[in-house]
Parts: structure tokens; C-alpha cells; sequence
């Protein structure tokens, strides 16, 4: 992640939020198997925002997209990995307010050399939710995904191509690219994979949490998420 991305999103705060775990114990929370990705762990949260079906059908989860295994699925959940350092991956919609404070706490830590993160759209709240999607993907082809994340939401949202574009200008990217990308192959491409990456792990809502092959589900805490960092990192 870029500098200017870190200083940007830095203040951004933690939502406080209940859970309650279902499973089999193990570092804070209860994993099981996840049948269509082996050797993968999943957790499931309260603190989650679901979609109707409609909405899973606009990013093809209702029935479609096929499993990611193995070695795909990490290539596709951890894009952005980095040797030496712990893989994190957060699936987020704009619009989902646990999202917001769990990429609150994440810009916090990306900082330090021992995690990379990768950030994935996954746009279940209804069409405005895929509009930022497609924007803030368009953002991440300039390196500015946090950036303009942060400055939509000091700007508040208006639902228009035009005032993504402005948004971005005042993230200092180029608004007139992030216009074309957003309707381009890329973004879509993009889209779609992250999707089918959700679908195999089981995040039905979000936000998703991928450290490792640990997925977690949901609101999860801070102390939760640094003892899957360590656990993972060890």
C-alpha cells in the first residue's frame, strides 16, 4: 500500500459491535473445514451484512460462479502478497458499517513489514454498493484504493460516475481513468473473481477476513485478528 494511502485512511476509527461464535474452538474463535477449499479453516460472526438474492445474483453468487481450490484460491484471496510477510485479506462493501471499522483497524496495521494486505470488493447491498465497487476497484488500478476509500467517506455519497470521478481527483488520482476503468474489463474481471473467491469460502455477507487460510466471516475484533496474525505468522 502506497504511503499516501496510509496517511489518508490512518484516521479512521473501530466500530464497536456484540459476537457470538459457533463451532469448534481454536484461537479466540471456532473454525471448521471448508469443503470446497481444503486446508482452509472458516469462522462465522455476528456483525454481518447480508444481501437479498438479487443482489447475489448482480455479482453472480446466487448459483454460478465456480470454486476457487487450493493454490488458486490463494492466489486469487492474497493478490498482493509479499514474502516475509503475514497474507490478510479484507472482502468489503461501502455501504456495511462493520466494514468501515474493520478497514479502519487494518490501514492502522498496514504499516508495519509483517502483513500485506489485499483489498476486495464485494458488493452485496444493492446497486449503489456495486457502483463504489467498480469505482474503488478503478481506484486500486492507480494504486489509490485506500485513498479514495477515505475520501468518499469524508465527502458522503452521491451515486453518479461524475462525482466518483471528483472524489478521486481529491484522493489525487486521475478521475477521468477511474471513469473509463469502471466500466472497463479489468474492474469487471476483478469483480467477478472476488466474488467467486467469497463464494468458495463461505462469506455469504460482510465483512470477509482472510488471514491465511483462516476466513473469518464477520465483525471481528482486534484482539481476534492479531492472534490469527500471529498465529499464521508463526
Amino acid at each position: 500500500m502506497k504511503r499516501r494511502d496510509l496517511l489518508a485512511v490512518g484516521g479512521l476509527v473501530a466500530l464497536a459491535a456484540g459476537w457470538q461464535v459457533f463451532g469448534v474452538r481454536r484461537p479466540g474463535l471456532e473454525f471448521r473445514d471448508v469443503a470446497a477449499a481444503p486446508g482452509w479453516r472458516f469462522a462465522a460472526l455476528g456483525g454481518v451484512s447480508g444481501a437479498s438474492g438479487a443482489d447475489l445474483m448482480t455479482i453472480g453468487l446466487d448459483a454460478g460462479p465456480r470454486a476457487l481450490p487450493g493454490a488458486d484460491l490463494d492466489a486469487v484471496v492474497h493478490r498482493n502478497r509479499v514474502d516475509g510477510a503475514v497474507p490478510v485479506a479484507v472482502f468489503s462493501d461501502f455501504f456495511c458499517p462493520y466494514c468501515r471499522g474493520l478497514i479502519g483497524r487494518l490501514v492502522a496495521r498496514a504499516s508495519a513489514p509483517d502483513i500485506a494486505i489485499s483489498w476486495h470488493e464485494l458488493p452485496l447491498l444493492g446497486p449503489q454498493s456495486v457502483l463504489v465497487a467498480r469505482a474503488a476497484e478503478a481506484a486500486g488500478l492507480q494504486g489509490g484504493y485506500a485513498a479514495f476509500y477515505a475520501q468518499m467517506l469524508s465527502d458522503g455519497f452521491r451515486p453518479s460516475p461524475a462525482w466518483m470521478a471528483t472524489v478521486a481527483e481529491a484522493a489525487g488520482l486521475d478521475g477521468a481513468r477511474l471513469r473509463r476503468d469502471m466500466g472497463g474489463d479489468v474492474v469487471a474481471g476483478r469483480l467477478l473473481t472476488s466474488a467467486r473467491a467469497a463464494k468458495t469460502l463461505g462469506f455469504i455477507g460482510t465483512p470477509g477476513l482472510a488471514v491465511g487460510r483462516y476466513a473469518v466471516l464477520g465483525a471481528l475484533r482486534t484482539d481476534q485478528m492479531e492472534d490469527l496474525i500471529g498465529r499464521v505468522g508463526v
